[in-house]
């Protein structure tokens, strides 16, 4: 099991490419996705996780047309991440736009995979977070009804 957790700030080069942190390449693996996520921000998936949500597209019947399109529409989204000798990536322009990436980026683990948001989206979500809220809202997470 992973559990990618950490902070780090990077800035794209003039050709969009970013370095994922050495610290989450490990449980990353070779053979990991990069898509867009909820929130405007991106996600790093390793390929399990990935399975994970295909399974879970597996059991909508084929012939329930909205739940395909939107099947579609996310899994269109999905990119095969490929490294250059250096170790870097490129971040696909039509993601950059969804998370409102332009130069400075946050990269931070998220437990079972590792998010990517432009830096002003970070600060502006962090800027206001309620910390006893967000522990409140973790001790429920998780929790099986009694």
């Amino acid at each position: 099991m992973y559990s990618f957790n950490g902070t780090f700030t990077y800035r794209l080069d003039d050709k969009n490419r970013i370095r994922i942190p050495a610290k989450f390449k490990k449980d990353l693996g070779s053979d990991y996705k990069l898509t867009l996520a909820p929130g405007n921000c991106l996600s790093v998936l390793p390929q399990e996780e990935y399975a994970k949500i295909l399974e879970g597209f597996g059991r909508v019947p084929y012939f329930d047309e909205a739940a395909q399109r939107d099947i579609a529409a996310f899994t269109s989204c999905v990119f095969d991440v490929s490294e250059d000798p250096q170790g870097r990536i490129v971040l696909p322009e039509m993601l950059k736009k969804y998370a409102n990436i332009d130069r400075d980026i946050v990269i931070m683990g998220a437990a079972t995979h590792i998010r990517i948001e432009s830096a002003e989206a970070y600060e502006a979500r962090t800027a206001k977070t309620d910390l006893s809220a967000l522990f409140a809202r973790l001790n429920s997470y998780g929790k099986k009804d009694e």
